[in-house]
Formats: structure tokens, C-alpha cells, sequence
């Protein structure tokens, strides 16, 4: 009679323990990142009437007979299941995604959490919101051998967040430009037959390609020598005997040579056509010449062909022939930027008897030819095929500087760039023009990159060099991603440098990695520190100690300290919490079956105690 009230009284200590369980769950329904617990039964022990007997001959085997003596709580498990994430938009909040917990320093103690509410303290270190415990991590710093890349400490120390602390400026060593010049537009000045190694492809019987290339003729040459087509065997030649009148373009006398049998050219149409039996015809870019006639003191009326050639230093020469067949030169200094500079007195160039005076425009975009004060022509630039784009670049001393890069047409795959300061002309720059080829399909022959000077030490600072890269390397890409040539729009602009002023670090933020990114008053990101979590062979083997903190015990095994998403751990969700993962429905049923379980123990505590009594009785 005594053991069913043992065991009602063992059960009803076991659910109330239960209900504390469940109590404490849904106390902290709403605390950030509590774990829930859940409490296992387990039964008492039994006294044996009567042990087993095993079957003998034509006598079956009879079971034990056991009466058992109550339950108790056999284990209070923690759950360690992910609970929601609710945003909170505090740069100081976070949330583990996955395994791992936060590592805690209480005074020097090592406790964990996955409560990540946090804040920043007076001396900038970042600690757990209500405790004060201090957030540990890993410092970052630059790694000297590549600034890119940061190197992280071996050491786990506070997080600290220095906001207001200074970030020494960087002098720019590398500017990357991307994407497109437009192919479609025309060369920038009148720049006569366009000879960029162009590749006619004349078929021939014997299945060879004709090569041509255009020979513009050079100072101390013979007109004879005006063009020449060629593959190193088969040729024709083209002389130059007048300018067409109707048409503007040079007439030619054409001479075949090799496997061409006849070669015919006609000056209103511009077409070449070559035979060697069959019929092969071509035609040939001839309108970049600037055509143009002129009445000189009562003279008849004459007329010139014009056209400039890009000398090395990316100055111009201008090429004048009459139609007698005369050629004369002048050559004439270009600005930085690419305009006509003025000259004083005024170039002259004299061809045929007639000395024309080079009248430069104020905004150097063009040049006017005069005989006698008598305007004749006027030679402009094509500003439709000039692009120009424009960057910030810094010194030593952190000063930004507006370089301005311009591309200029030349011929078919040629472009000149030129560099500059347009808002210093004090400040003066080397090395800051340069022919950029292209091939056929629009990339980038070369050279991919160029060495720009800088006089920086005309304000104080350092005399820089600025590698120029045109091949995209700088910012990680294929060449595609560089300059190229295709005939779509101009979209050429800078895309990358790596020079900054002076900044304060006004704000920061956790990636997905863990790294604290510091957010400058420049614009640049700093990474500063590395948040640690710690991984468990048996994390329900932590020992809760308050504040939602855990600590290890014998059975939890050794923490394995770990950086967000490396070894197994979560990722870091910045911004968020990580809310309890206690489920309100489910502890409600709970709650139902640890006060019925505790109500029908407690009938049996009762029970037993009328059966008691009624034996009590039996004496009256």
C-alpha cells in the first residue's frame, strides 16, 4: 500500500520539476538567444516478487513479477536548435547562422553565447549588451608584402572599435579604364588614307591574301612613293598625278605588278579594281583628306589636299599637295589636352608659290589657312571622335588632383591618349601621351599599360608615377573588360585607383565572414577585426550559467575556436538577432500535460491515503 503512494509522491516531485522546466521556457520566450530545455522521465526502481523461470520439459517459462516504485527525472536537456533572426537594423547586433557560439570575456573568464546584442563601450570595444562581457575576435592588419590583402593574428583579444581614428592617405599608383571606344567615327583630324596594316584580301589563283599597307609620303620622298600595296610578292602602286575636281580625292596612276594582270582606279568613286583573270575589286578609304581650292592674286584657280600626320610625341604634322603634284609640311605643337596651341608670330608654309599664314582659333579646336588675311580654309577637329573621361587621383599628401584622359581616332584600330591636369597647369606631367593598337576584332593589341609622371613636388608632396592600365588587370578582369574598340557608343571611363585622402572612421559593419569593416570619412573600408565562435563536440554538454551564457564542462569537450564560415561554423548575419527558439504552442501543450500528469499523481497520493484510512478503520 505504501509504494503507490511513493511512487504518486515521486511523480508529482517529477512534475513539478516539469512544470519549472516549462516555466523557465516560457519566461524566456522573448530572451535573444536562449535555448530552450526539455525534462526526460525516467522510471524508479522496481521490487521483484518473483524472478523468471525458464521453460522446462512440458512446463512453460513464466516472467518476472515486478512492482515498480515511482518515476523520477532522468536528464533537462538543452536544445540547441537555430532560433528565428529578427532584423533590428543596430550595426552592433549580429546572428549566428548555423553552429558555433560567440566567445565571452567575463574579467578574464571564458564564457559563450549565442545572445548577440551588442554595444560599444566608452573605450570602443564591443561587449554584450546588460553584462558588460567583452566580445572576443582575431586583429587584422595589412599585410606588408600585398596591401590588398589583410593578415589575420593568431591572438584572441577584445574587439575594438576606434571611431575617430585617422586613416593616413594613399598616394595613387594605378588607375584601371574599361570598356569602349566607338569604332564608327571617324579619324579625329583629316588623316589621308587610313593605314593601320589593313588587309584588303584580294583572293589570288594561287590562294594567296594580298597585304596592304599605305605608305603616306615622307619629307625628302618622290610622289611615286604615295602608296603601295603589297603582300611581298604581288604589288600595285599608286602615284599620286592630281585632285580630282568633281570629287576631292587624289587622282592616281596605277601600276600592277606580280600575278595582277591590270589594276584600274576611279578618282570619283575611290574603287580600286584589281585583275588577275578574274576580278577582284576593293575600295579604298580615301576621304580622310580635307579637299579644297583657292584663287591666289588672280591666278587660276588651284587645288589642294590636306591631311595630318601623328608624330611620336603626339604633336602634328600638316601635309599640303596641289595639283601639280607639290607636297610641303609644317609642324605644329598640340596642348596637352589635344588642341591646336597658338604660336607666335604665326607659322607659314609655302607650296606652289603660294605661303599660306596658320591662324589658330582661341579654342584650339581648329586652324584657319589665310593668304593675304584672306580666310581660305578652315581645318577643325572631329570632337565626335575624341572621348574624354575624368578621375580624382591623389599625392602623398593626400591632395586629390582631377586627371583628365582624352582618346583621339587616328586610323582604322589607332588611338592617341593624352593626359592631364586641367585644373593645374602649374603642375607638370611626363610620359602622358601614347599610341593604343587594336586588332581587327576590337581588343587590345598593346601596350596595355603606361607609366604616367607627375610633378607633385611643385605643391609638397612627392613626385608620383601613375601606371595607367588600359587592360583591366588592375581591378581582376580579362582583357574584354579593359579598353576595347567596337563600333557601339563610347562608354570608356575610369574605373578603378587605389589612391585616397585622409579619412576618420565615422562607422563599421560585420560581413557574413565575421570581419568588422570599418567605414571611413573617404569612402574606404578598413577591416579591423574578425569575430571567433567556438564549436563543440557536445554542446548540449555546456552548463548554463545565466545571462544566456554557457561554460564548459567534462562533457562538453573542448571549444575549437574557429572563424565564421571556415570549420563548420555559421556565417554572421549583421543587423539581426537571433531570437529564442522556444515555441510558445508547443510548451503550452506542455504546460497541459505536466499539470495533468501532476493532477492524476496527485489522485494517487489521495487514493492511497483513503485506502489507509479505510484500513485504519478496520480496528473500530
Amino acid at each position: 500500500m505504501l509504494r503507490s503512494l511513493m511512487a504518486g509522491v515521486s511523480a508529482v516531485r517529477g512534475h513539478q520539476t516539469y512544470l519549472d522546466v516549462v516555466g523557465n521556457n516560457i519566461a524566456n520566450v522573448n530572451t535573444v538567444g536562449f535555448k530552450k530545455s526539455n525534462l526526460i522521465f525516467q522510471d524508479l526502481l522496481y521490487q521483484t516478487s518473483r524472478g523468471a523461470s525458464a521453460p522446462q520439459g512440458q512446463l512453460g517459462g513464466i516472467n518476472p513479477m515486478q512492482v515498480g516504485l515511482g518515476s523520477r527525472v532522468g536528464a533537462i536537456e538543452t536544445i540547441h536548435t537555430q532560433g528565428n533572426l529578427q532584423y533590428t537594423g543596430n550595426r552592433n547586433d549580429m546572428a549566428i547562422q548555423g553552429d558555433g557560439y560567440y566567445v565571452l570575456s567575463n574579467q578574464g573568464k571564458t564564457i559563450y553565447s549565442r545572445a548577440g546584442a551588442f554595444n560599444l563601450d566608452g573605450a570602443g570595444n564591443l561587449v554584450q549588451s546588460g553584462t558588460g562581457y567583452m566580445l572576443q575576435g582575431y586583429e587584422l592588419s595589412v599585410d606588408p608584402l600585398d596591401p590588398t590583402r589583410y593578415v589575420q593574428g593568431s591572438t584572441l583579444a577584445a574587439i575594438n572599435i576606434p571611431v575617430g581614428q585617422k586613416l593616413e592617405p594613399r598616394a595613387t599608383t594605378i588607375a584601371g579604364f574599361r570598356c569602349n571606344l566607338n569604332s564608327q567615327v571617324p579619324p579625329y583630324l583629316p588623316m589621308g588614307v587610313l593605314t593601320n596594316d589593313i588587309k584588303i584580301g584580294f583572293s589570288l589563283d594561287n590562294g594567296t591574301d594580298l597585304v596592304a599597307y599605305s605608305l603616306d609620303v615622307e619629307a625628302g620622298e618622290t610622289p611615286a612613293d604615295f602608296m603601295t600595296l603589297t603582300d611581298g610578292t604581288n604589288s600595285v602602286t599608286l602615284v599620286l598625278s592630281g585632285i580630282n575636281a568633281e570629287s576631292g580625292l587624289p587622282e592616281f596612276t596605277v601600276t600592277p605588278g606580280g600575278d595582277f594582270t591590270s589594276a584600274t582606279y576611279d578618282p570619283l568613286t575611290g574603287r580600286l579594281t584589281l585583275s588577275n583573270g578574274g576580278t577582284d575589286t576593293k575600295t579604298l578609304e580615301l576621304a580622310e583628306y580635307m579637299h579644297f581650292t583657292h584663287f591666289s592674286h588672280g591666278d587660276p584657280k588651284i587645288q589642294y589636299l590636306a591631311e595630318f600626320n601623328d608624330l611620336p610625341n603626339g604633336d602634328r604634322q600638316m601635309v599640303l599637295w596641289d595639283g601639280a603634284g607639290n607636297r610641303e609640311t609644317l609642324d605644329l605643337v598640340m596642348n596637352s589636352d589635344g588642341t591646336f596651341a597658338p604660336a607666335d608670330p604665326a607659322p607659314t608654309i609655302v607650296i606652289g608659290g603660294v605661303t599660306f599664314t596658320v591662324d589658330f582659333a582661341a579654342s584650339g579646336l581648329s586652324l584657319t589657312l589665310k593668304d593675304a588675311d584672306v580666310d581660305v580654309v578652315s581645318l577643325r577637329q572631329a570632337i565626335s571622335s575624341v572621348h574624354t573621361t575624368k578621375l580624382d587621383v591623389y599625392d602623398t599628401l593626400g591632395n586629390a588632383h582631377t586627371l583628365e584622359l582624352s582618346w583621339e581616332k587616328l586610323d582604322n584600330n589607332q588611338w592617341r591618349w593624352r593626359a592631364w591636369l586641367p585644373d593645374e597647369p602649374g603642375i607638370t606631367l611626363t610620359n602622358n601621351t601614347g599610341i593604343l593598337d587594336f586588332t581587327t576584332d576590337g581588343q587590345l593589341v598593346g601596350p596595355d599599360t603606361a607609366d604616367l609622371g607627375l610633378n607633385f613636388a611643385a605643391i609638397g608632396a612627392t613626385d608620383a608615377v601613375i601606371t595607367l592600365d588600359f587592360a583591366g588587370t588592375s581591378f581582376g578582369n580579362e582583357p574584354i573588360e579593359g579598353v576595347t574598340q567596337f563600333g557601339e557608343a563610347f562608354t570608356t571611363k575610369a574605373f578603378y585607383q587605389d589612391g585616397f585622402g585622409m579619412g576618420v572612421l565615422q562607422d563599421y559593419a560585420v560581413g557574413e565572414d565575421g570581419i568588422v569593416q570599418g567605414v571611413y570619412s573617404n569612402g574606404q573600408t578598413r577591416s579591423l577585426s574578425r569575430v571567433a565562435l567556438a564549436l563543440f563536440a557536445n554542446p548540449q554538454g555546456l552548463v548554463k550559467v545565466g545571462d544566456t551564457a554557457f561554460e564548459t564542462s567534462a562533457n562538453s569537450g573542448l571549444p575549437q575556436i574557429v572563424s565564421p564560415t571556415e570549420g563548420g561554423a555559421g556565417k554572421i548575419s549583421g543587423g539581426n538577432l537571433e531570437m529564442s527558439n522556444v515555441d510558445l504552442s508547443e510548451e503550452f501543450v506542455r504546460l497541459i500535460i505536466a499539470q495533468r500528469g501532476f493532477q492524476a499523481n496527485a489522485r494517487v497520493i489521495t487514493t492511497s491515503d483513503d485506502v489507509l484510512q479505510e484500513l485504519i478503520n478496520m480496528k473500530r
